[in-house]
């Protein structure tokens, strides 16, 4: 499986999740960001890049929590169209899944 695809002007990661599932929500949610940024930066897209972010929360309780951290990472740059939905993640809190389209391939 990859982590994360670029085809031409197009870029997809996998669901990212955090490798310390130990951690609260916002520690999961920065380390999952952490490692898409990794991907993104070995492909050569930015976050203005970005056409949409695709998020699934453990526990909805935690959404503002979690746009505290998003909110963050985006400082400063277009923001996608996202979706957050509440789900069963198996052990995990929070996944996180971007794509792009980069104007220039």
């Amino acid at each position: 499986m990859s982590m994360a695809v670029r085809y031409g002007r197009h870029f997809e990661t996998a669901g990212v999740v955090a490798e310390d599932l130990t951690l609260g929500v916002q520690q999961q949610a920065r380390q999952a960001l952490a490692a898409i940024d990794t991907l993104m930066a070995r492909a050569g897209v930015t976050k203005d890049d970005l056409i949409r972010v695709q998020i699934w929360i453990a526990d909805y309780a935690h959404f503002d929590l979690v746009n505290e951290v998003y909110d963050h990472w985006l400082e400063g740059h277009r923001k996608p169209v996202r979706a957050c939905v509440e789900s069963r993640l198996g052990g995990c809190l929070i996944e996180i899944q971007v794509f792009g389209y980069l104007v220039a391939a």
